[in-house]
């Protein structure tokens, strides 16, 4: 298996004093670990993550830039990449739809069609959608216990006819610091502000009595259209630990703030704000979003990451 891995860029990049690890990968839009029929597919690009110091309960933020064509003579503007984290590097021949053996449940799920020769199915359940078009460049995801290896592919129905004339398709994966309040790392992803601009981090704020808190949720690849979602917060004392009775969720309470259905509208958000009063110096407002969902990774229920207000 060739890993893809020599005479490729590793970059440090610093945003906002936080340092991270950046790696960039040249990427032929036929490398693919689905299954194909009747084409002419390369091998996927295969990522040894402990050779690159990824860890299982890292998050990584998985992206591609430039773009390719799905057919000769299209448009070279396409990115869907697709990835699916492994136990091995083992990858079985491109007639088997479980090409990924050892493949393990991460991201935000999704469900592929079949074959564009014969309409085979093609659907690996355990992998996920990082680039879209229309939708954002990128997702973040934790990466799962036991995963030892991450494979990258194109998604489509037949590779053969696939090109990129300029080359400048490729995917991007950066090591991001792990959210303090982790949710299940899925279709939805929340953001925060207090009189500012809402941002993945920092994730603790201080919210002065007459100061605006503000959380944002996200919906980047899509593929939750028509669940219903909630805005749910918990209140603690300041510098407590948050109640966590299930992964990824900071909440006991689940006292409810918001709610609605979520469109199939690429870049849409929705927004809750509330101002923060005074006389409740030491308290800290939880503020989560999650989805009731059967496509949920635990088939029950998905969440963002927490954001924690703390009151002055």
């Amino acid at each position: 298996m060739n890993k893809h891995l020599l005479g490729l860029s590793s970059l440090l990049v610093f945003a906002g004093g936080i340092a991270a690890q950046t790696w960039s990968f040249p990427l032929d839009p036929r490398r693919t670990y689905l299954r194909t029929n009747s084409d002419a597919p390369l091998s996927p690009l295969v990522l040894d993550l402990a050779s690159l110091g990824i860890a299982p309960g890292q998050w990584l933020r998985i992206g591609s830039t430039g773009g390719f064509r799905y057919v000769n003579g299209g448009q070279d503007g396409f990115r869907s990449l697709i990835g699916v984290f492994s136990g091995s590097a083992t990858l079985l021949a491109t007639s088997m739809q479980q090409r990924v053996v050892d493949a393990i449940a991460a991201g935000p799920d999704f469900t592929s069609g079949g074959t564009y020769y014969g309409n085979l199915p093609i659907d690996v359940p355990e992998d996920f959608m990082c680039s879209r078009e229309l939708w954002d460049n990128g997702i973040d995801v934790p990466v799962p216990p036991g995963a030892t290896h991450l494979f990258l592919g194109v998604h489509d129905s037949l590779y053969s006819d696939n090109g990129d004339p300029n080359g400048d398709y490729g995917a991007v994966v950066t090591v991001v610091p792990t959210p303090s309040l982790p949710g299940t790392g899925e279709h939805l992803t929340l953001t925060s502000a207090v009189n500012g601009t809402p941002a993945a981090l920092p994730d603790v704020h201080a919210a002065p009595p007459g100061s605006t808190m503000v959380a944002e949720l996200h919906h980047p690849v899509g593929f939750l259209d028509g669940e219903i979602y909630v805005f749910f917060a918990d209140v603690i004392a300041t510098g407590g630990q948050a109640p966590n009775p299930l992964p990824g969720l900071w909440s006991a309470n689940l006292i409810l703030l918001q709610l609605g259905i979520v469109p199939n509208t690429p870049g849409w958000t929705d927004t809750w704000t509330l101002q923060a009063v005074a006389g409740y110096p030491g308290t800290t407002v939880i503020v989560q979003a999650g989805a009731l969902s059967a496509r949920a990774r635990n088939g029950v229920f998905e969440t963002t990451a927490a954001h924690r207000f703390e009151w002055q």
